[in-house]
């Protein structure tokens, strides 16, 4: 049915809940995994040069993801699971995510989308909704 499924991590606060969910669909189906994780470029707290406070902030972002995802990929191991890992520092969310499921012929998109804040909820359906709109592939969306 699938012979590549992708997860992909696009909100700040999210859960392992589409991981899990691709990780068990990956098992049944007998396919690999990907996992990509992606998250805004953040711009310099001055225009024209990052401070170090900028710099800082961006190392302990990409540590923290790399950490979750070294994890994901343990996990997916001790399946017997075929696993791809990727993260991204994006001005475009949604074009990336799109782009990268059309180089790789990811099958299934699994997308997490976990309770935001009004703001933040009304952003995120417009990268939600363009994947949904963009990607040639069959797109899950998992809520809490």
């Amino acid at each position: 049915m699938f012979k590549q499924i992708a997860v992909a991590i696009i909100t700040p606060t999210h859960d392992n809940r589409s991981f899990k969910l691709g990780l068990n669909l990956a098992k049944k189906l007998d396919c690999p995994l990907s996992v990509i994780e992606c998250f805004y470029q953040k711009p310099p707290m001055f225009h024209f040069f990052e401070t170090k406070a900028d710099k800082i902030a961006l190392e302990k972002r990409k540590l923290k993801i790399k950490s979750e995802l070294v994890k994901w990929e343990k996990i997916a191991k001790d399946e017997n699971i075929s696993i791809k890992t990727k993260f991204a520092l994006t001005d475009s969310i949604a074009h990336w995510v799109i782009d990268y499921v059309h180089e790789n012929k990811v099958d299934l998109l699994i997308v997490d989308y976990p309770k935001l804040s009004m703001t933040e909820s009304t952003h995120y359906d417009e990268i939600i909704n363009t994947i949904h709109h963009k990607a040639k592939c069959n797109v899950l969306t998992t809520k809490p």
